[in-house]
């Protein structure tokens, strides 16, 4: 069994805090997911696939028709289990109800949505661009679209945020029809606007004990509604955690494919260029377009689960 993930990594605008890679510049979009689909064509390998994960940057920015052609790809280079987690991050912006039936009628049967915040001062702070309203939509519309695995991110340890304003959007995620929650502590990471912020007063610095009251809290309150704190960031009702977040952790071999994503085969690792041109250019002129190290000195890697130049 083995996981497999695609990186989109158009955004509309770079959120403060986001130090994954991403671009807010979708010129080479089109081209991007030409050169996607020859990468998933130059990996044939018969590993049974129990999750597919499309994330990105913001994978919804895709039209419907972009996102199918991937997923055929995939389904026609390798054996995907009937009952494989084939999730997608969204944004509530982007998750109108004929959007979201679109991605549920072509087998997404997993959603996670990035709300972080249903306080719109807050959502303005970290630079998001959906409101409070819009994010209740998203999810609204996901479940009248027939979603029954929705996710959600939220993020504490925001400095306009108090613990009571915490916990009533816990209470309200709670009331909603979640079965999963992601929940991260704001982080300052270099090369982000955010640190740059932080570094030039232009905003207050963390603050370490409120982010530690609000992971307690965060913790009890999960608990309280039924949730499951199955990995550090991560809480699920019985039967939902993330199969293919939970392939990181065990040790299951991992194909990535796109800019910047990684991959793993059990005896290497190997990790595409993170920069949309050079990997655009570099499979069109059937190049080299990822680094590789062996972690076994006996074995070698197992070449079928290493992306090579698209013949």
């Amino acid at each position: 069994m083995a996981g497999i993930y695609i990186h989109i990594p158009f955004c509309k605008k770079k959120c403060i805090y986001c130090n994954f890679y991403s671009i807010a510049n979708t010129k080479r979009m089109e081209e991007y997911v030409n050169v996607l689909v020859e990468e998933v064509c130059g990996v044939r390998c018969g590993v049974c696939i129990s999750s597919v994960y499309f994330g990105g940057g913001t994978p919804t920015l895709l039209s419907v028709n972009t996102l199918q052609k991937i997923l055929n790809t995939v389904y026609e280079n390798f054996e995907v289990e009937q009952n494989a987690e084939i999730t997608i991050e969204a944004n509530p912006e982007q998750c109108s109800l004929a959007y979201l039936s679109a991605l549920k009628k072509m087998g997404f049967n997993r959603l996670s949505i990035g709300i972080q915040s249903f306080n719109d001062e807050i959502l303005q702070y970290l630079g998001r661009t959906h409101s409070g309203k819009i994010a209740l939509d998203a999810i609204e519309n996901a479940q009248n679209a027939g979603f029954d695995n929705i996710s959600v991110d939220l993020m504490y340890g925001i400095y306009l945020r108090n613990l009571q304003d915490w916990k009533n959007e816990l209470k309200t995620v709670f009331s909603l029809p979640v079965k999963h929650l992601s929940a991260y502590s704001l982080t300052i990471e270099e090369n982000t606007l955010l640190h740059k912020k932080i570094t030039q007063q232009k905003t207050l610095n963390i603050d370490e004990e409120q982010t530690l009251q609000e992971m307690k809290l965060l913790m009890e309150e999960a608990e309280t509604n039924g949730f499951e704190h199955y990995e550090v960031s991560n809480f699920a009702k019985t039967g939902y955690p993330s199969k293919h977040n939970s392939n990181y952790w065990n040790g299951t071999h991992y194909q990535g494919f796109g800019a910047s994503a990684h991959s793993y085969s059990g005896t290497s690792r190997s990790w595409n260029f993170s920069n949309v041109d050079k990997y655009i250019d570099a499979i069109q002129n059937n190049e080299i377009f990822y680094e590789t190290e062996t972690l076994t000195s006996e074995n070698p890697p197992n070449s079928c689960w290493i992306s090579g130049p698209c013949l």
